[in-house]
This record gives C-alpha cells, sequence and structure tokens, in this order.
C-alpha cells in the first residue's frame, strides 16, 4: 500500500483581536449551494440535506487531494472556522484544512492550513482557531519570525481574510480511497482571547524592546519565566531533586536496551532484528532497544540574527562576546542579507545560570536528564562534544552534497547530483571526519542530509532534463534513452518529440509538455529514470558509508516529502529507513507494498502557546497539558506499529522566541531558552519511556 503523506501543516494558535464587532452571527462557507471548484472522485453525492459524501482522497495526478470550495468570503475578524464532517473510515484519519486568497491561488504559497484529526466512523465538528492580526501600529515593524508576539501568525497576517477565495480539505494520499461526509464548514466571529493586552496598545517608541535580557517576551508572564538572576539557583534544585527522584530505570542495560527481555547475538555494535512480528534493534551487547530520542541536544538551538533588529532586544552585549556568532539563510528576512550576526540566548543564559564552566556542566548534566527522563538516544544535529562523552547512544550527522541538480528546486536548496564525482567525494570525506564516532558501539546510526526534495515521482528527472548539458545526471539521462530506443528518431516517434539528436536533447533544456501526462511515453520514462537517481544517490552513500565502517547502520536520509519511487529505492540500500512526520500519531503510517523495513522517526514535535512563546510549531496543542499527552501518545502509537524503531522528538532546547537562522520561533523545546525543564512535557516523556519496552513486546 502507498504509504500515507505526512501533512506538515503549519499550526494554528489562539488568537488576541477581532475587527468585527463581537458576537457577529456564523458565515457559512459550505452549504446545498455551494459552488466545487475542483473534486478528486468519480463519485461524490450532494445529499438532500447539502452535505457532500463520498469525497475520494486519491488523486495522485492533484497535489491537495481532495475537495476544493470556491467562493468570496470576508473573513476579517474570524476567530475560528467549525467543520462539521463525519469520518468514513474504520480509522481515524487526519485531515488538512488551507484557505487561500487570490496570491496564495497565484503563487501556490502563503495560504493558512491547518489539519483534524478525524476518529474512524464518528461525526463530530472540528474547530480551527484563527490567529488575529497584529496591532496595526507595529505590523510591518517586526521581522525575522514566522509567530509574531501574542501568537498571530505572519502567515495569516499575510492573508488577505477580507477576500477569501478558496476553501480546501486536503485528504491524505493512499491506495485506498478515502471517505468522507461533509454537512458544513461555518465560520465564528467572537470576543477574542486578551484583546485587552496593554502591549497590543503600545506605540512602536513603547513597545521596542520587546525582548528582555533573557531572550524572553517582556510583556506577558507565565510559569518558569526568569525574571532575574537570583533565580536560577531555586531552578538548579528543583531539577537536582526531581533527577534524583527519577533514576535511569533500572532495567536498562549501558546502551539502554531491555534487560528483562530475550538476549540475542552480542555483536558489539547495533543492529536490526524482527522479534514476534516487529522490528526492533538490538544493541552491542544483544538486548532489544527502542531508541527513544530527543535531537539538537547541545548549546545551540536558542541561537538567532539579530543584525538589522537590534532595537528589539534589552541588554544585548557591547562589541565583542562569546555568546555572538554569525548566521546565514536563503528563506525569509534574512535570505538576501548573506552572513549576519546572531546571538546565542542559550549560552548566555547557561553562564548566568551556572558560571564559568557552564559548558561542562551542561554538557554532563544533558546525559543525566536523557537518562531520568528515560531517553536512550542522543538524536540528530547534536554536539560531538556531549555524545563523543561514550554515556548515551547517539546517531551521527553526515552531509553529502556536490553538483546539485541545476534543473532541480526546493524549500532547502537543489537536489544533489548522484552521479557527479564531487557527491561520492562528499560523502567519503564526512564518513572520513567522523569515523571515530561511527566507530563507535555507542553509535546506532548515520543519517545523510535531511529532509531533500524528492517531489513527485518524475521530479528529478524533469530536473536533470531542464539542466545544463554536462550535468551528470542529464548525461545519464541520454545514455539511459539511448540504451532504450537506440536511435533518437524513435525516441521521438514514442515521445512525439523532434529533437535533431541526442546532442541536441543534451543542449536544450525544455520539458516536453507530455511529462505531465501519466499515460504518456515520457512520463513513464522519466518516472522509470527517476528510480535510477534514487538508487544512485543511496547506492553511493551506502557504499561509502560501508566501506570505511562496514557494521554502522545507514539510517537513510529522513524523508519529509517524498513518493513511493524514492521510498522504494531507500528500502534497497539503507538499514533503516527514516522519516520526519508531523502529525498527530502515526496511525495508518504504511510503506509501499512489498515493503517490510524497520522504521525511525528522525522529527516530530508539538507546541503550546501558554509559555510566553509566539508560534506552535508544525503541530499546535492547546495548552502544554495538551502538548504533554500528544507525545505520549505519539509514542505509544509508533511502539505499537510493527514497523518502527524508534522515535526521535524535535528538539532539545527552544528557539529563540525572535526566530532562529530561518525564522522558526517555536515552542518546541524540551527545556525552555533559560534551560528549565517543561514539567508537564518531560512527565509524560518519562512515562511512555519508562513503560516503552513491555508496551512494544506486548506484556
Amino acid at each position: 500500500m502507498k504509504k500515507i503523506l505526512s501533512l506538515a501543516l503549519l499550526g494554528l494558535s489562539v488568537f488576541f483581536g477581532v475587527s468585527r464587532a463581537a458576537a457577529a452571527p456564523p458565515l457559512t462557507l459550505v452549504d446545498p449551494d455551494s459552488k466545487l471548484a475542483h473534486v478528486n472522485a468519480s463519485d461524490v453525492i450532494k445529499a438532500d440535506d447539502g452535505s457532500y459524501v463520498e469525497f475520494d482522497g486519491n488523486d495522485p495526478t492533484h497535489p491537495w487531494p481532495g475537495p476544493i470550495w470556491a467562493g468570496e468570503w470576508n473573513l476579517d475578524g474570524c476567530t475560528k472556522i467549525v467543520v462539521d464532517l463525519e469520518n468514513l473510515e474504520e480509522e481515524t484519519v487526519q485531515y488538512g484544512i488551507r484557505i487561500d486568497d487570490a496570491s496564495a491561488i497565484q503563487n501556490n504559497a502563503n495560504w493558512f492550513s491547518s489539519n483534524i484529526r478525524a476518529a474512524g466512523k464518528k461525526r463530530d465538528q472540528y474547530v480551527i482557531a484563527i490567529p488575529a492580526s497584529f496591532p496595526p501600529q507595529l505590523m510591518g515593524k517586526v521581522d525575522g519570525m514566522r509567530g509574531l508576539p501574542g501568537g498571530a501568525k505572519n502567515q495569516a497576517a499575510a492573508l488577505e481574510w477580507k477576500k477569501v477565495l478558496r476553501f480546501f480539505i486536503i485528504a491524505p494520499k493512499r491506495e485506498k480511497p478515502v471517505k468522507y461526509r461533509v454537512y458544513s464548514v461555518k465560520a465564528f466571529f467572537e470576543q477574542a482571547h486578551n484583546v485587552t493586552a496593554d502591549w497590543m496598545k503600545m506605540s512602536p517608541e513603547e513597545f521596542f524592546p520587546f525582548i528582555d535580557c533573557y531572550g524572553q517576551f517582556k510583556y506577558e508572564d507565565w510559569p518558569g519565566k526568569i525574571h532575574s538572576d537570583d533565580e536560577f539557583a531555586q531552578k538548579i534544585a528543583d531539577e537536582k531533586a526531581d533527577l534524583k527522584a527519577n533514576p535511569r530505570p533500572k532495567n536498562w542495560d549501558a546502551y539502554g536496551g531491555w534487560l528483562d527481555g530475550p538476549k540475542f547475538k552480542s555483536t558489539g555494535r547495533f543492529y536490526p532484528k524482527k522479534v514476534k512480528g516487529k522490528w526492533w534493534l538490538v544493541t552491542p551487547d544483544g538486548h532489544l532497544f527502542w531508541s527513544h530520542g530527543t535531537d539538537c541536544v547541545g548549546m545551540g538551538n536558542g541561537t538567532g540574527p539579530v543584525q538589522f533588529r537590534e532595537h528589539y532586544f534589552e541588554g544585548l552585549p557591547e562589541g565583542n562576546s562569546p555568546f555572538y556568532g554569525w548566521s546565514q539563510t536563503h528563506i525569509g528576512f534574512y535570505g538576501d542579507k548573506g552572513t549576519v550576526r546572531a546571538y546565542n540566548w542559550t549560552r548566555s543564559n547557561l553562564k548566568r545560570k551556572y558560571g564559568d564552566d557552564y559548558e561542562q556542566i551542561h554538557n554532563k548534566l544533558a546525559h543525566k536528564r536523557l537518562a531520568s527522563w528515560a531517553m536512550n538516544t542522543i538524536g540528530n544535529w547534536s554536539d560531538g562534544n556531549i555524545y563523543m562523552q561514550q554515556k548515551t547512544p547517539y546517531t551521527v550527522t553526515l552531509n553529502a552534497r556536490g553538483r546539485n541538480i541545476e534543473g532541480s528546486e526546493g524549500y532547502w536548496g537543489k537536489f544533489p547530483d548522484p552521479f557527479a564525482r564531487d557527491f561520492r567525494d562528499s560523502i567519503r570525506n564526512a564518513v572520513a571526519r567522523q569515523k571515530e564516532a561511527l566507530e563507535s558501539p555507542y553509535c546506532v546510526g548515520a543519517f545523510t542530509n535531511n529532509e531533500l526534495a524528492w517531489g513527485n515521482e518524475t521530479s528529478l528527472s524533469k530536473a536533470a532534463l531542464a539542466s545544463p548539458s554536462d550535468q551528470p545526471a542529464k548525461l545519464e539521462l541520454v545514455k539511459f534513452l539511448q540504451k532504450k530506443y537506440e536511435t533518437v528518431e524513435k525516441l521521438n516517434e514514442a515521445w512525439k518529440t523532434q529533437y535533431a539528436s541526442w546532442d541536441a536533447m543534451l543542449q536544450g533544456k525544455d520539458v516536453p509538455k507530455a511529462a505531465e501526462e501519466k499515460t504518456s511515453a515520457v512520463y513513464a520514462d522519466l518516472a522509470d529514470f527517476y528510480s535510477v537517481i534514487a538508487d544512485q544517490y543511496f547506492r553511493v552513500i551506502s557504499e561509502e558509508l560501508k566501506a570505511a565502517v562496514p557494521d554502522v547502520l545507514d539510517l537513510g536520509c529522513r524523508f519529509a516529502w517524498g513518493n513511493d519511487r524514492a521510498t522504494i529505492s531507500m528500502a534497497k540500500f539503507v538499514d533503516v529507513m527514516s522519516f520526519n512526520r508531523y502529525q498527530v500519531t502515526l496511525d495508518g503510517f504504511t510503506l509501499p507494498e512489498g515493503i517490510d523495513r524497520p522504521v525511525i522517526i528522525g522529527e516530530f514535535h508539538f507546541g503550546a502557546l501558554d509559555r510566553g512563546m509566539f508560534h506552535t510549531g508544525l503541530v499546535p496543542t492547546k495548552d502544554q497539558n495538551d502538548r504533554a499527552q500528544k507525545y505520549y501518545d505519539y509514542v505509544l502509537s509508533a511502539l505499537n506499529h510493527p514497523n518502527f524503531v524508534g522515535t526521535h522528538w524535535f528538539q532539545y532546547g527552544s528557539q529563540p522566541f525572535t526566530g532562529r537562522f530561518d525564522g522558526e520561533n517555536y515552542q518546541i523545546g524540551l527545556l525552555d531558552l533559560t534551560d528549565t525543564p517543561y514539567p508537564e512535557t518531560i512527565a509524560k516523556v518519562r512515562e511512555i519511556g519508562r513503560k516503552m519496552y513491555e508496551i512494544r513486546y506486548g506484556k
């Protein structure tokens, strides 16, 4: 079966202001007279009561599977949208919601989105909270962050709410059509929460600086907020007592494996094994291991650019400081500004908290924390100074780039050309630099790259075709076609093209229009060559990694976006497949038909806005208790799935209030910006971690 695609959709937050009068009557977006602009179904039924039933969310030709309603609605001041929906499937399904204005339609960007999780065979009303606009006198004066103070979203602010033109319900792509019934969709205009916050009435002169010396929002208070250096001593004492009261689980071996479970062969390295119908990892000592971890264990999480925004911040040190550094990105406010000065509030606060030895104290404490939290893995992007202490199993981060496929595109950049010599050199050099870490028995395995732009099943082939004549992937594509067709005349006959020669194909950059037609020979050939590209990518990495360290696990490239061809290629070459999945649970996750391999989650998270921060992250929750419970439920869903061998939370520490290099300023840390654990989340991390082996094994 086809895998469920993750809807990595931006989360919505509580809301803070409305422009319409409070308690205005609701506005109906979907009713018997609503116009369907697009729907992916052969059997849509419009019932007598105006509801729509039997939607099919499995149209592979459309990037947003599911119905789209067209209209022209004034949603200015809307505080929530309520979707009355019945999931006709037996299992729980996560649906996406998207709202477009004219700009979103034209550019296919800057839409407004959320998600709903619908229980099987149940009708319910699903509420989507809409954040308010930022105070108008401050609008446009606060940049470089995805969520604005008060939880207003830059994305939401950019939408023209007075003229909304489309409303989507997005179904997950899978082999079996998704069936559901929509009764109504209504927009509500109510009195919003915290509409009278004093800071929202401030002039710009009064508002700036709005970030205190600890990197926190000045104008709100919340549990755990630091107000003075004197408070750090109590935080240290509280955590010391907490760690003492919650020691490392006694039934773990030296690597965090399960001492109470069956014993298997001791190889001195981690390896995968299927036991009682479920995949596991096995520790170097031969005990079952399930990887419960977190990414970004280190002191860099709270680093964010300050240049061009110095007036936002209170107490930034003048001149040189060990907490200053540099940042660069191609995304957002800083995307065109080159290398800019950044500040690390995590390190700054650690210095205040622990004194001059803060780095040594922090690094040692990281292992104690993870053990106490019943976490047994240091995940991707973590600090080698911490994991090389060889106290907690870890994953290594490798990067393989080299020359890109010039015709490609993607959120994080172009796709690396796996046929280029420097791609092989790049991974070989990366492995050599990390060889000591890779050879340690504490090394679970290595991830290579992250969230590459795999696109659909022809995108990389089309990108090669659109690249310069010396592009290695393009040269391989032409060889592939020459082998199949022998002459360019036979190619032209099949493709309905007019290439004068094979060299003419190399010199050109146009992609035939028939490449979009699934029934065409062009599409079929480009899809087949896509698999050649994907195979080459995973093969080269595997060859270089195993040549240097034969017994280390290849953990793949952490798919955030992908397709079945890419997934099938990954399954051929890696030891453990990896996916970043930002959704409520992993219920319904499937691999392509015929593939049964171990899978690890490289990233997931949840966030809320009741601890002062400005953005929930990719999957929003109501508050810290809801956030904690969703952590538990997500990991539980992985433990109950036969393929998953671990989950890694993103991330250890919080991002800056004002955004990291690309503007992310999510409440996604296990620790806040002042190095204080979020107690509600940690309690649930511990709870699931301490009983994960019994749950997984079925005891």
